[in-house]
C-alpha cells in the first residue's frame, strides 16, 4: 500500500503556514479533540484534565517510574501511567492501536501528546506542510486531518500561559543592560 500526499491534500490548508499538527481522534471511546502529533517525542502523554473528562477509575492507573524531561531540561514525573486503546481514522478507514500514556498533571492548551512510539505501531506518515496523517488500513489509506485553527488557537494559548515565565538571558562576559526607562509624558494644568 502505497501513502503519498499530492495537491488534493492541500485542500483547506491556509499557506504559508507554520502550524503543528493538531487532531481529533478516540482514545478510550471518547472523541478526544486538541491531540498534538509530535515526531518528536517518543512517549504519549495523557494530560490530566482530559484524563478526567474521559472518565477512566483511577485505579487503573499504575506507576510511571519513567520522568520526563521537557526541552527547558526541567524535568516532570508522571502522575502514573496507562494503557488506553486509541482509533484514528473515519468510516471504513480506521485503524485502532493500544497505546500507553503517561498520565501528567500539568497545565497545557492539549489533551494529549500522540509520540512516535505510537506514530510507529499504527505506521503512520505525517505530513507538516499538508496537515495531515495517513495510516494503512483494511479498507485503504486512512487519514487523519489536522485542524488549523484548533492548532492556531492552542498556539496562542500556550503563548499566554508562558509571557510572564520569559526573560532576558545576559552574556556572561558583559554585565546586563539596565531596563530602558519609561518615558513619561506629564500633563501641565490647563491641558486637556
Amino acid at each position: 500500500m502505497v501513502i503519498s500526499f499530492d495537491e488534493e491534500d492541500r485542500q483547506g490548508v491556509l499557506y504559508p503556514h507554520d502550524d503543528a499538527l493538531v487532531i481529533t481522534l478516540v482514545i478510550a471511546n471518547y472523541t478526544t479533540r486538541q491531540v498534538l502529533v509530535d515526531n518528536g517525542s517518543f512517549a504519549n502523554i495523557l494530560f490530566w484534565e482530559a484524563f478526567v473528562k474521559i472518565g477512566i477509575d483511577v485505579d487503573k492507573l499504575r506507576l510511571s517510574p519513567t520522568p520526563l524531561k521537557g526541552f527547558s531540561g526541567d524535568t516532570i514525573q508522571p502522575i502514573e501511567a496507562i494503557t488506553l486503546p486509541v482509533t484514528v481514522g473515519t468510516g471504513t478507514r480506521t485503524t485502532t492501536t493500544m497505546t500507553v500514556f503517561l498520565v501528567v498533571k500539568a497545565p497545557s492548551s492539549y489533551n494529549a501528546i500522540l509520540g512516535r512510539s505510537t506514530l510507529n505501531h499504527l505506521r503512520a506518515v505525517t505530513s507538516n506542510y499538508h496537515l495531515k496523517m495517513k495510516f494503512p488500513t483494511n479498507g485503504g489509506v486512512g487519514e487523519a486531518r489536522g485542524e488549523q485553527a484548533l492548532a492556531w488557537e492552542c498556539y496562542i494559548q500556550e503563548l499566554r500561559k508562558v509571557k510572564n515565565e520569559v526573560c532576558v538571558v545576559a552574556n556572561e562576559a558583559s554585565p546586563p543592560h539596565p531596563p530602558p526607562k519609561a518615558m513619561v509624558r506629564r500633563r501641565h494644568r490647563g491641558q486637556g
